[in-house]
């Protein structure tokens, strides 16, 4: 990508990410007593590679269980061209989704959601996506996960 500066982090920032990812909240003092080196040190890289850009953010990590939200579900948007933005801002809008991605194949969109139930899907799925542009839906609900993104959880 034009624009875009390449940095490079070496193995030791690679092993305080992966602390980072385990828990945000982690003292420096306890990530510098865990890899064998001092707080500053830690101090310094994570301060770098917040400078960077490398660390873009810290997260919370939620149980959607726990919020009784347990249907996820995945849905490719097949839309029109000329409505592509519209239908984004729509999207972001919402709640409900969680992640929404563009994408080449059988869909031009892929969205994330998040529900208590089937029919809370449901009826985003007959008011929410039921708007000038979409002409196709692929609905595809997760049965669990085998592995979950170390960033989202989800």
């Amino acid at each position: 990508m034009e624009g875009m500066v390449e940095v490079s982090i070496d193995l030791f920032d690679l092993k305080i990410l992966k602390v980072l990812n385990k828990d945000g909240r982690k003292p420096y003092r306890a990530i510098a007593e865990e890899l064998g080196v001092s707080d500053a040190t830690v101090r310094n890289r994570i301060n770098r590679m917040l400078k960077q850009g490398v660390i873009k953010q810290f997260n919370v990590l939620v149980d959607y269980h726990k919020l009784g939200r347990i249907i996820k579900a995945f849905i490719g948007l097949k839309v029109q061209p000329p409505k592509l933005k519209e239908i984004v801002e729509h999207m972001i809008e919402n709640p409900d989704v969680q992640v929404l991605y563009r994408t080449t194949g059988e869909v031009d969109l892929f969205v994330e959601v998040i529900f208590k139930d089937m029919d809370e899907l449901n009826s985003f799925l007959e008011s929410e996506l039921n708007i000038d542009g979409v002409t196709g839906t692929v609905v595809n609900i997760v049965i669990g996960p085998y592995k979950r993104c170390p960033c989202t959880g989800l």
